[in-house]
């Protein structure tokens, strides 16, 4: 009697990744906005599909350190405020939306024209192959052909509903103000504490020297240390959006994580609430005064 051959469809883990993200993006955008104020959590993403977690040499929880834990559950209140706001669902070690789309490795660029960057190619780049401290996210070597499609479907989609929400603030107001936000390990590699917040704007270039120092007042007269342009100036989307000549200012916040997480846990911190109620404040003093800032949210 012959062997049977029994043909197995192979998975395709990528499109697997890749359907879990539909839509890979939550956006609010208010009918009637309440200003030019516009919020941003580009690595807040905490969905990792199964096929991702298969094709990963890291566990979940190493994985996770990577993410801007909560950042976009601390600036819902966004939602109660009338203040556009947009997050990425998906991980940033899946796709890095703030980076130029193309950071890529040399050898998956097949465009004379394009030219990869050096932290693309140690795997920093829009899609990452490895996170700090240079751990590969794989277990096998990512192929050009299968992470390529993550641009159209994540990493394009993100930047035009943030590119349209910009535009929207322009057409409404005539100005737009960007806080992109994240968050950062709360150490050093010396052990030494960051500060609490930590302003980019590229070193002056990406918004009005009034615009940062009214929000660093803002901060430190709650309590928090501020320092600006160290060790983190801004990414992509601070260079790339941040126009102050053409009424575009964008800021980006690094939230030090010890003030609201456990980074071993994942757990909310008592500090939690009161840096959510802090920034809803700030928000509102960044607001024009038109009304009273609302309650918090149940």
């Amino acid at each position: 009697m012959g062997r049977k051959f029994v043909l197995r469809r192979r998975r395709n883990r990528e499109a697997e990744c890749l359907a879990a993200y539909e839509p890979g993006i939550e956006l609010f955008r208010p009918e009637t906005p309440a200003g030019p104020l516009i919020l941003a959590s580009p690595h807040s993403g905490r969905i990792y599909p199964e096929a991702l977690l298969e094709r990963s040499s890291l566990p979940l929880r190493k994985l996770r350190q990577n993410e801007d834990c909560y950042i976009d559950q601390i600036l819902g209140f966004a939602r109660h405020m009338d203040i556009p706001f947009i997050s990425a669902l998906f991980p940033r070690c899946f796709v890095d939306v703030n980076r130029d789309a193309s950071e890529l490795p040399q050898d998956w660029l097949d465009r004379d024209e394009a030219i990869g960057t050096a932290r693309a190619e140690i795997g920093l780049g829009v899609i990452p192959t490895i996170i700090a401290e240079k751990t590969p996210i794989y277990n096998r070597p990512l192929k050009a052909k299968d992470a390529m499609p993550r641009l159209d479907a994540l990493y394009h989609p993100y930047h035009q509903a943030l590119a349209g929400l910009i535009n929207d603030a322009l057409q409404s107001f005539g100005q737009a103000l960007l806080l992109d936000c994240h968050s950062m390990p709360g150490f050093t590699q010396l052990g030494q504490r960051r500060a609490d917040i930590v302003l980019g704007d590229r070193h002056g270039i990406s918004c009005r020297p009034e615009t940062i120092s009214r929000l660093e007042v803002l901060l430190k007269a709650r309590g928090y240390s501020v320092t600006r342009n160290h060790p983190y100036a801004g990414g992509y989307v601070t260079s790339h959006y941040g126009r102050p000549e053409n009424n575009v200012e964008v800021i980006q916040i690094e939230i030090n994580k010890d003030l609201y997480l456990n980074p071993v846990s994942f757990a909310r911190k008592p500090g939690y609430a009161r840096l959510t109620n802090d920034l809803r404040e700030i928000c509102w003093e960044l607001l024009p005064r038109t009304a009273e800032i609302p309650l918090a949210a149940e």
